[in-house]
C-alpha cells in the first residue's frame, strides 16, 4: 500500500483558489472512477467542503499516487499545485491526517459536528462509485467509528458548534431581534437545515426558503413553518430581507451585485440594512455585493475572523481526543501490518528464488564453455542447491525480525521498510529491470559489433525480432518493441501482485 493525501483547506489556500478546484456531488463519482482508471491507482476518495477539499489515493507506489493527485488538481486549477497552498501527506502521515480531520481537530471551528457527515459522505461516494476496497474501507471505517467516539465520550462537541453555528453569530452581531425581521435561506439541504434551527428558535417573523427546485424548497419549507419561493424569483425575496443565508452548490455566484441593486431599488429598500452570510464554496454571493449601501457580507473567510467564546472549553479535551486518534492509527496499522507481513515474506523469497534461478542460468553457461560444452554429472543440482541454500541463510535473519516486530507498535514501519528494502513494490517478483546494454541501446540507437557481449535474454529478443547481424545501428521499430517487451512483463507482474 502506498496511501497519500493531498489537498488544501482553508489553513492553507484562500477561498478564491479553493472555490475553483472545489467538486460538486453530482460529478465526484465520475471524478473517482476516472482516476482509478489510470494505471496504479487502485482506490480513491474525496471530500470537497466548504472549507477543503481532498484527494485520498492508495496507490501501486506513493509516487503514483502523489503524481496522479497533483494532476488532478492542476487540471482543475490550470496551473500546477503550489507546496504553499497544497499539502501531501504520506503513509502513517496520511492516516493520521484522516483521523485528525474526522476528529475536527483540523477544522476551521474546534469540535464542529459537520465534519462527520461529511467524511460518511465522502466514503458512501467512493462505494458508489466501487473505488474504495479492503484498505480504505478499513480506514473510514475506524475513522468514522472514532468521530462519532470522541464526541460521545469528549468535551470537543460541546455548544454543538459548527460552521451554521459562526454563521448565526455573525448575522446576530448585526441584527438585535430576529422576531421582527425577514430572513431568506437559499438553499434547502443539509447545512441549511442547520441554520434554520437557530432561526426558528430566534423567533424569526418571516422565513423564506429558496431552492432551485421549488419542489425541494416547499418541503424543506413545511418543516419549519416558512415559505417557498421560486428560484428565478429570489432577487424579489432577497431585496426584502433583512438577513439572508447562503449554501448553495453552485460554480458561479447566485446573487449579483447589480441584479441585488436594482431589485432592491425596485422595493425602496435601496438604503435599507441588509447582512449576508455566504457559506457556499465556491461563493454563491459576488463578492462586490457589500459595495451596496447598507449592506454587510460574511464570506468564508470573515467567518473565520469571528470569536468562537466556546473554544476554550472545548479545547480542554484536545489531548484527550488526540490519544485517541493515536490509539485509532496503531489499530489500523496494526491491521495492516497483519495483511502485509506474511505476504511480504512470501514476496522476499520468491524475489530470492528468481534471483537464484537466472544466476543459476549464467552460471551454468559459463560451466559449460569452461568444461568444452557440457557440465559434469549432478554439477547443476550441486549448484542450485548452493543458491538456495545461500539465499535462506541471507533472509533466515531479516524474516525472522519481520516477523518478530510484527506485532510491536512500530510493526508497519518495519515491514513497509522492508517492501523498500527489497524492491518488492518497484519492482515486484517476476520485474526484469532493462538491462543496461538494452537501456544504451534505447539512448544511442548503437548495437555492440558482437552480440554475444549482450546477455542471453537481450541477444534473444533481438533474434525473435529478426535481427541477427553486426551492424552499428538497430531501426526505431525494433528498438519500441524491444522496450515495450521489457515494460509489458513489468506491467503483468505489478498486475500479478495486485491481485494478492
Amino acid at each position: 500500500m502506498a496511501f497519500i493525501v493531498m489537498g488544501t483547506s482553508y489553513k492553507t489556500a484562500p477561498i478564491s483558489m479553493r472555490e475553483k478546484i472545489a467538486v460538486a456531488t453530482s460529478e465526484q463519482v465520475h471524478v473517482l472512477q476516472e482516476l482509478c482508471r489510470q494505471d496504479g491507482i487502485e482506490e480513491a476518495a474525496l471530500l470537497s467542503t466548504c472549507n477543503r477539499v481532498e484527494l485520498s489515493l492508495n496507490a501501486y507506489t506513493d509516487r503514483i499516487g502523489a503524481d496522479a493527485a497533483r494532476a488532478f488538481f492542476a487540471e482543475r486549477l490550470g496551473e500546477e499545485p503550489s507546496r504553499r497552498e497544497f499539502y501531501l501527506y504520506r503513509d502513517i502521515d496520511a492516516v493520521q491526517h484522516v483521523f485528525r480531520v474526522v476528529c475536527s481537530l483540523d477544522s476551521q471551528v474546534l469540535g464542529e459536528a459537520q465534519i462527520l457527515g461529511q467524511m460518511k459522505r465522502s466514503y458512501e461516494t467512493a462505494v458508489e462509485a466501487q473505488t474504495c476496497h479492503d484498505i480504505m474501507t478499513k480506514l473510514y471505517k475506524l475513522a468514522l467509528n472514532l468521530g462519532k467516539r470522541v464526541r460521545s465520550e469528549t468535551g470537543i462537541g460541546a455548544d454543538s458548534v459548527s460552521l451554521s453555528t459562526t454563521a448565526f453569530k455573525a448575522a446576530s452581531m448585526n441584527i438585535e431581534d430576529f422576531s421582527s425581521s425577514s430572513v431568506v435561506i437559499l438553499g434547502a439541504g443539509e447545512m441549511a437545515g442547520l441554520i434554520s434551527h437557530y432561526l426558528v428558535e430566534a423567533r424569526a417573523a418571516d422565513i423564506v426558503v429558496v431552492s432551485r427546485t421549488i419542489a425541494h424548497a416547499e418541503r424543506f419549507a413545511e418543516t419549519i413553518g416558512a415559505r417557498a419561493v421560486a428560484f428565478e424569483d429570489r432577487y424579489d425575496a432577497l431585496a426584502r430581507a433583512d438577513v439572508v443565508f447562503s449554501m448553495m452548490g453552485s460554480e458561479d455566484p447566485i446573487v449579483a451585485k447589480d441584479e441585488l441593486a436594482r431589485a432592491r431599488s425596485a422595493v425602496g429598500r435601496s438604503t435599507a440594512p441588509l447582512v449576508i452570510v455566504d457559506e457556499g464554496v465556491p461563493r454563491n454571493v459576488e463578492a462586490g455585493c457589500d459595495e451596496l449601501f447598507g449592506v454587510v457580507l460574511y464570506d468564508q473567510e470573515a467567518l473565520a475572523d469571528i470569536i468562537d467564546e466556546g473554544r476554550a472549553h472545548r479545547a480542554q479535551a484536545v489531548a484527550e481526543v488526540e490519544r485517541m486518534a493515536d490509539e485509532a492509527v496503531e489499530e489500523f496499522l496494526t491491521w495492516m501490518q497483519e495483511r502485509l507481513v506474511s505476504p511480504t515474506v512470501k514476496e522476499i523469497y520468491s524475489k530470492g528464488d528468481l534471483v537464484v534461478e537466472r544466476e543459476l542460468k549464467h552460471a551454468q553457461k559459463e560451466l559449460r564453455k569452461a568444461c568444452g560444452g557440457e557440465l559434469p554429472e549432478g554439477a547443476a543440482d550441486v549448484l542450485e542447491a548452493y543458491g538456495n541454500a545461500i539465499v535462506k541463510k541471507l533472509l533466515h535473519g531479516p524474516v525472522m525480525r519481520l516477523r518478530k516486530e510484527a506485532k510491536s507498535a512500530d510493526s508497519f514501519y518495519y515491514t513497509e521498510a522492508a517492501r523498500y528494502l527489497f524492491g518488492l513494490d518497484t519492482f515486484p517478483p517476476g520485474t526484469r529491470r532493462i538491462p543496461t546494454e538494452v537501456a544504451n541501446i534505447m539512448g544511442t540507437g548503437k548495437l555492440p559489433k558482437n552480440l554475444d557481449d549482450l546477455p542471453d535474454e537481450v541477444a534473444q529478443l533481438l533474434a525473435a525480432h529478426g535481427y541477427t547481424g553486426t551492424v552499428d545501428s538497430i531501426p526505431n521499430e525494433l528498438l519500441e518493441q524491444i522496450k515495450e517487451t521489457f515494460l509489458a512483463e513489468g506491467r503483468n507482474a505489478q498486475d500479478t501482485k495486485g491481485q494478492r
